[in-house]
């Protein structure tokens, strides 16, 4: 266990695929965890990612939040080398009870 970037910067090009869900808005730097995803796959590697831009730390004032849209941060995806070969947008249910009224839905 451990933080993401420490534990899988240490695992140059050992990963033939990484896939994150509902995670990379988990950073403090989304940029640290993009170039440690770049850093941990193998040539020709594949990055699947799923999920909202919510960033966790955008309201907390003690803490830093690097907080880019999905065009600039494609920008820095392209830039660490990566080829973007899909990209859509769909629509997921992340919380919700079928009894309950409330469920949270991105699109």
């Amino acid at each position: 266990a451990g933080e993401f970037c420490e534990v899988y910067n240490k695992q140059e090009k050992s990963w033939n695929c990484v896939v994150t869900c509902f995670f990379i808005d988990t950073a403090n730097n989304i940029l640290e965890y993009i170039e440690t995803i770049s850093k941990c796959l193998k040539e020709n590697g594949v990055w699947i990612n799923f999920g909202p831009l919510l960033y966790h730390y955008t309201d907390i004032q003690t803490e830093c939040s690097i907080e880019l849209s999905w065009e600039e941060l494609k920008l820095v995806i392209t830039k660490l080398g990566f080829k973007i070969i899909r990209e859509s947008l769909e629509k997921c249910g992340y919380t919700g009870e079928g009894n309950s009224m409330m469920e949270v839905v991105y699109t």
